[in-house]
């Protein structure tokens, strides 16, 4: 069975391929030993940072990664809205995520808890991100030329 592969498809495998490894590695490395590695953490922003958006981050990644196999395998076709519509809220989640830590310590307000619950949400219910990331690999499917049957006069 040869599978041929678009290059944003490829693209899109490696780089989520990338952060489900990257974000599995360090949960496990935190967990490993749990009282010395937190203080480690708490020491570095960027650890830190990692912290709080692995648990989603891996979720995320690994619901695109199925969708996207499971589309380029199946040869899923779409039409032209759905795929619009499908990544859009895909990149939206991955963008809330990964600036979230950021902003909700920039803003005041209702923004900060606004992004403080997205945080929240990355830590205590992954799998919400995992169905995001379904949705963007749902986003890369072939685009199927006619949009259905024409309506019945």
């Amino acid at each position: 069975m040869k599978v041929a592969m678009r290059r944003p498809v490829l693209a899109a495998i490696v780089c989520f391929a990338v952060a489900l490894v990257v974000s599995a590695a360090f949960i496990v490395w935190l967990n490993a030993d749990l009282e010395s590695n937190i203080v480690v953490v708490l020491s570095s922003l960027q650890l830190s940072y990692l912290y709080v958006i692995s648990s989603g981050l891996a979720a995320f990644s690994a619901g695109a990664l199925v969708a996207l196999a499971a589309a380029s395998l199946a040869h899923l076709r779409m039409p032209s809205l759905p795929r619009a519509a499908f990544a859009a809220l895909g990149w939206l989640a991955l963008g809330l995520l990964l600036l979230a830590p950021v902003a909700a310590t920039m803003f005041t307000s209702s923004f900060a808890t606004a992004f403080a619950l997205v945080i929240y949400g990355a830590v205590k219910a992954p799998v919400l991100f995992a169905a995001f990331g379904l949705l963007l690999g749902l986003g890369f499917a072939e685009r199927r030329d006619d949009d259905g049957p024409a309506p019945k006069a």
